[in-house]
């Protein structure tokens, strides 16, 4: 049987004097004997039963087909550089032709951009992640993937309607488009790279043909407590809220 997959990241392979002690993806042991002769750094894959037992236990994973097309970046601020970095540690590749996903972050909310790129990537069916701060946090998403996903208009007109102060938050989002800026705070920045790595985990799965957690869902991680919420974003039927504060 010849090898179907790679060895997952995170496997540990630990010599012993039989074989191998592996650690597994889910932090799990399992014991393999060695072969007969001179062992090698890893199991050879060439036994199907162990190549069975590896793929069961997450140790052994398929090599993902990559979908073609390059991520499109746009936005400033700190979440932007933070994107960028962990998009080229992952070897996705940047540009603005044959773009597959956009992904759009701001230091704060930037409403109009952000609703003109959502009705953008509606248009073209380009997949389209957010990322921005807001108060103390930083959020994640939601990831737009096909007309079935939440994006931000889903989730600008939630939040208006879920809003005691829906007058004042829209004030608030047009003070901003119009050049204001929240108070900086050193906390604040140290947030980005869990939203950048967030949204760069979305990506690279959306792009290797696997399930993204952020599609449809915001996650909100705030710096001066450590917690991060997730919550699930639905799509707006259309003309069900079209309000406009």
């Amino acid at each position: 049987m010849e090898p179907t997959g790679r060895y997952a990241g995170g496997v540990s392979f630990v010599p012993t004097r039989d074989g191998w002690l592996v650690h597994t993806p889910g932090e799990d042991f399992l014991v393999v004997t060695a072969p007969g002769g001179e062992r090698p750094d890893r199991p050879p894959l060439d036994d199907p039963d162990l190549a069975e037992v590896f793929a069961e236990e997450g140790v052994l994973e398929p090599v993902p087909a990559r979908r073609p097309g390059v991520v499109a970046l746009t936005g400033d601020g700190p979440l932007f550089e933070a994107v960028g970095h962990l998009l080229g540690r992952a070897g996705l590749a940047c540009g603005e032709e044959d773009v597959a996903v956009r992904v759009a972050v701001a230091p704060w909310p930037r409403d109009d951009l952000f609703r003109r790129l959502a009705a953008e990537a509606r248009e073209t069916g380009t997949a389209l992640h957010f990322g921005f701060a807001e108060g103390r946090r930083w959020y994640a998403g939601p990831f737009w993937t096909g007309p079935a996903t939440a994006c931000y208009e889903d989730l600008r007109l939630r939040r208006l309607a879920a809003s005691p102060w829906p007058e004042e938050l829209a004030a608030y989002w047009a003070w901003l488009d119009s050049g204001g800026a929240p108070e900086p705070g050193a906390a604040l920045l140290l947030g980005a790279d869990v939203a950048a790595a967030l949204i760069v985990a979305d990506v690279w799965a959306y792009l290797h043909g696997e399930d993204a957690p952020g599609t449809g869902v915001q996650a909100g991680f705030d710096p001066a407590t450590g917690l991060l919420n997730r919550h699930p974003v639905l799509p707006v039927p259309a003309g069900l809220m079209t309000e406009q504060p």
